[in-house]
């Protein structure tokens, strides 16, 4: 039993109190949902412009581009299979140096070895088995010192081989340190002059600098350079100018390789040539004693030409 205080009052149970409470909120709620439906109906009908039909139809196909080179879509030709090459570059009659290329399309990889005119095959110097058989004379007995087949030959004389260099354009090299070098020994007499540092190398450069290190049994540094000239000669640009190349190569050179080769060697080109492939490169320098090539060298080099 409850006892007012004065007639009239009003009792509210306290369950009473908190439904009432709980009803105003839920109202509050309800109105709020009313409120933002009302507002989000509105603005589909302006967007569809109140009409059932536009509301329904599918939306138009949206096209998202990105800005994505096309060379990222390029699908590049399988390659496989290892080529050896050798050449020779002379003057006159005189071998000047003889060198050895593998394009090792396995790894994608190039491997080069480059040999002195005075290198000993079988008692007899590189220098004397050209002069008496040209270019096949001196890949017969590199075939068999290093116990491997060659499958094209380029025989090229100095001013052919450094216009060429030159059309490929010229290459960067560091030097190590200054030269300052006359050879006057030789049947085709050379000089070298260079600042130690960064220098820009023409076919003229080329041929003489390799000479120099040859001469001075510093082959690996002959390698280097020999690599870093096939480095950035082959790049997109010599892709675009490989046929004119070939054509002045063919013209001025005694070489086996046919236009046929040429052809089949162009998915090759495509992938070697391509900047975003990683070419691999080897420089599988010739290690000497005096003008002989040492036994372990000749394994180590071998190795590298073997297929």
């Amino acid at each position: 039993m409850r006892i007012f205080k004065n007639r009239g009052d009003i009792y509210f149970s306290k369950s009473n109190k908190q439904k009432s409470r709980e009803q105003s909120l839920l109202l509050i709620s309800l109105a709020v949902i009313v409120v933002f439906t009302v507002i989000f109906t509105a603005g589909l009908g302006l967007k569809y412009h109140f009409s059932a039909k536009e509301f329904f139809a599918p939306d138009e196909e949206v096209t998202v581009t990105q800005n994505i080179a096309d060379d990222d879509y390029l699908v590049l030709p399988e390659v496989s299979g290892k080529t050896n090459f050798i050449f020779t570059v002379t003057k006159e009659g005189e071998l000047l140096f003889a060198g050895m290329l593998q394009a090792d399309m396995d790894n994608v990889a190039y491997k080069t070895t480059l040999i002195k005119p005075q290198t000993v095959c079988d008692g007899e110097s590189l220098a004397e088995i050209y002069r008496m058989s040209g270019i096949n004379g001196v890949q017969a007995a590199l075939e068999q010192m290093f116990t491997t087949t060659f499958d094209f030959y380029v025989d090229i004389d100095k001013k052919s081989f450094e216009s060429l260099y030159d059309d490929m354009s010229d290459v960067s090299f560091p030097i190590v340190n200054e030269i300052n070098y006359k050879d006057e020994s030789s049947a085709v007499e050379y000089s070298v002059k260079m600042k130690a540092g960064e220098q820009k190398i023409n076919g003229g450069d080329f041929v003489n600098l390799i000479r120099y290190y040859l001469d001075n049994d510093m082959c690996q540094a002959a390698g280097d350079l020999m690599l870093s000239s096939l480095q950035q000669h082959i790049n997109p640009e010599f892709n675009e100018e490989k046929d004119e190349l070939f054509t002045q190569l063919v013209s001025n050179s005694t070489t086996n390789i046919t236009v046929r080769d040429f052809s089949i060697a162009e998915s090759a080109f495509i992938v070697l040539t391509n900047e975003k492939v990683g070419v691999g490169v080897y420089n599988a320098y010739a290690e000497y004693s005096e003008n002989e090539i040492t036994d372990s060298s000749v394994r180590n080099v071998r190795g590298y030409y073997s297929k």
